[in-house]
């Protein structure tokens, strides 16, 4: 026989005449009883999917200029306080001296070709990581949405999930499933209808296959030696796991001058007719 306790009650129960109670009526029964924690209480919270990479936040878009640059642009040092000849003045030149150094030898890293490489394909590996992640499991939840078009609006049902994607502002991938009118049905009634989630499952999941796809990202099958170049010269091996030879990347921390960039979308996909 089993008891189980409202985990409300575990704040003001002393677990030892829990135990002390358990012990007599098995006595007087004549068999075991135990108590248990509900379910929810026995195991761990469960991890979330992270969507969001490290080199994808850091090398520069269109949109913003790369981390590394806006860390070493980071400054406001004036001058002026390295002048003169007291023992302020000395420490502070010292340390200037190291800090210009520091920088250098910083910018020469970045922009060795064989870490512009790296860092890149770093990039694609993690989008790659971060959207199968949203495709293989990521919860899917329905919404309403209200739209303006030549003076009139209209109301939609939609079905959304968290996917990353750099062209879009929002790391969620949004699909229509119809206008409100038609379908007729609440969007709390619609989340409870398990034939209708699963097609909208399947629509958001074909979406992401959508573009994945798009972009293409091969998972190196023979492996190879890579090395992060120092600024000195000296050569860290890597290994990692190369198909074949990609060809040569723009330098991701140069700044780009393009005229109107297209604008980014906002992972919204209509349902194919």
């Amino acid at each position: 026989m089993y008891m189980c306790y409202n985990p409300h009650d575990y704040n003001t129960l002393n677990i030892n005449y829990i135990k002390l109670f358990c012990k007599i009526v098995t006595e007087i029964l004549g068999y075991n009883i135990y108590f248990t924690l509900p379910l929810f209480q026995q195991t761990k919270k469960m991890k979330e999917n992270i969507i969001k990479g490290i080199m994808t936040d850091i090398l520069e878009t269109k949109d913003r200029k790369s981390a590394f640059d806006v860390f070493l642009e980071g400054e406001n040092i004036n001058l002026k306080s390295l002048s003169g000849g007291g023992e302020v003045e000395q420490i502070r030149n010292q340390v200037f001296t190291n800090y210009l150094a520091a920088k250098n030898e910083y910018k020469n890293i970045i922009n060795t070709p064989g870490n512009i490489e790296l860092f890149n394909r770093m990039k694609e590996l993690e989008t790659l990581i971060v959207q199968s992640r949203s495709i293989i499991s990521s919860p899917i939840k329905l919404s309403m949405i209200n739209q303006k078009r030549g003076g009139s609006e209209t109301s939609y049902i939609i079905a959304r999930a968290s996917f990353y994607n750099p062209d879009n502002i929002k790391a969620e991938i949004r699909v229509y499933l119809g206008k409100t009118e038609e379908i007729g049905r609440s969007v709390e009634e619609l989340s409870r209808d398990t034939r209708f989630m699963d097609d909208a499952e399947k629509q958001i999941v074909n979406a992401m296959k959508e573009v994945m796809e798009k972009n293409q990202v091969q998972v190196g099958i023979k492996k190879s030696v890579k090395e992060i170049v120092t600024s000195e010269g000296e050569e860290v091996k890597e290994e990692t796991k190369m198909e074949k030879k990609k060809p040569k990347r723009e330098n991701p921390f140069e700044p780009k001058h393009k005229v109107n960039p297209h604008p980014k979308s906002y992972g919204v996909f209509f349902p194919k007719k």
